[in-house]
């Protein structure tokens, strides 16, 4: 049985939540107490490993995850599909993003996830599973359009202060801000470290297209800030790129 499945019901975990930016550097701090609070808000990732999946198997799995967020009442976000870049042990994601700790809680012993997990065992070769405070405002994910997410779960270096980090990131989240093609951007730091590969910090940015997601990860400055100086703060670094899976017909 895969860790998801044993950690499906909400049992004990070490909670690390850290408040963004509380060891920042003095020259960064103003800049970051305005702008890098941390909202109630959590966000849910699952890399999902399901190399045989295809075709209307894969389908169905996929519409029961997207349905998630309409069986169970309090997801703000949710975003499933893909994964189109080539990682290792990794072939689909779920992103969710919940308004409160509680919620997520609740989410964790619903009947609705047991049903998916069900779904889901018999393809299920390996997962990855994090949850991080949300340091950034709401999602809009409700897009006519397929929606795009590029995804990056960050294991911050033992020596590099958690401000330091959030800083960082919240840099990287003002720049993408500044982009048309840029829909959202979120980041946050890691909520429970209770399992096998141990993610502290993440973030994902949303596009209404595959081109509009070129756009970013292509471009110069966001490029650049990202290898100088978010990236060098991490000792291990997952990244994915995601086509946002929309059913054409609910199967509720």
């Amino acid at each position: 049985m895969t860790n998801y499945l044993r950690f499906s019901k909400f049992g004990h975990v070490e909670c690390v939540e850290e408040p963004c930016c509380a060891k920042c550097d003095e020259k960064t701090k103003p800049a970051c107490d305005t702008g890098c609070k941390s909202s109630p808000a959590v966000e849910h990732v699952i890399l999902i490993n399901m190399p045989f999946l295809q075709g209307d198997q894969e389908a169905k799995v996929l519409r029961c995850l997207y349905d998630l967020q309409f069986r169970f009442e309090c997801v703000d976000a949710l975003v499933v599909g893909r994964v189109l870049n080539k990682v290792e042990n990794v072939t689909h994601c779920l992103f969710m993003r919940f308004p409160t700790l509680e919620t997520l809680k609740n989410f964790y012993k619903s009947d609705a996830l047991s049903k998916v997990l069900c779904s889901m065992a018999p393809h299920l070769h390996g997962e990855i599973v994090v949850d991080y405070v949300s340091s950034t405002g709401p999602l809009d994910t409700e897009c006519k359009d397929p929606v795009c997410m590029s995804l990056t779960l960050l294991r911050r270096k033992r020596d590099v202060p958690p401000g330091e980090m959030d800083c960082s990131l919240f840099s990287l989240k003002t720049l993408a801000d500044g982009y048309c093609f840029v829909s959202d951007f979120s980041f946050g730091s890691s909520l429970y470290i209770c399992r096998g590969k141990h993610y502290t910090n993440a973030f994902a940015s949303f596009t209404k297209s595959l081109c509009d997601l070129d756009k970013l990860l292509e471009d110069l400055q966001y490029t650049k800030l990202l290898h100088l100086k978010v990236l060098p703060l991490s000792c291990n670094t997952i990244h994915v790129n995601v086509l946002a899976f929309k059913p054409i017909k609910s199967c509720l």
